[in-house]
């Protein structure tokens, strides 16, 4: 049972590290939707990671096809690989959208910020250079509900976790 224990306290502390470390390879998971056509994935950049909650926090644009996919239809799903421990994380969640904190929002550097504003994301571009908007600034927060970890070893071992007590069980790979 310690194992399993340990399994999920490094899968957190690689989701952790992501959010402060911009090289490492959880900094930058795999978020999948499902839009009217079936799943879509997109990589985005994870920018907090709450293990008490249970959630992780993506950034995106309101105008984005993913809030549209959100908004209809909340379940989501989350892919990290971690190289060097040859670790896949696998989660899946609901996620939240929450618009326009401005506080957060003037946190972003400039050049962040100004992702936020344009085209909407998919139009062609323009030359015209953008501040932002807030109000486009969208935080998804995602509840994860299942986390599998899959520890590419010899032998492979691998792991689902499940809320609210995050029991785990290990399963074959």
């Amino acid at each position: 049972m310690s194992e399993l224990i340990a399994l999920l306290d490094t899968v957190w502390s690689r989701l952790e590290r992501g959010v402060a470390d911009r090289r490492h390879p959880a900094r930058h998971p795999v978020l999948a939707t499902i839009g009217p056509d079936g799943p879509e994935a997109r990589t985005l950049v994870l920018r907090r990671a709450d293990r008490s909650e249970a959630a992780l926090e993506l950034h995106t644009d309101a105008l984005s096809p993913k809030a549209a996919q959100i908004a209809a239809d909340p379940r989501v799903a989350l892919h990290v690989w971690i190289p060097k421990d040859r670790l896949q994380i696998r989660a899946r969640a609901h996620a939240a959208l929450h618009r326009g904190d401005p506080a957060l929002f003037a946190s972003l550097p400039p050049e962040a910020r100004a992702n936020y504003g344009g085209p909407a994301p998919g139009d062609a571009p323009s030359a015209e250079p953008s501040e932002g908007d807030p109000n486009r600034f969208i935080v998804i927060r995602c509840k994860l509900h299942e986390i599998d970890a899959l520890v590419l070893e010899e032998p492979h071992r691998r792991a689902r976790y499940h809320a609210p007590d995050w029991s785990g069980r290990w399963i074959a790979p």
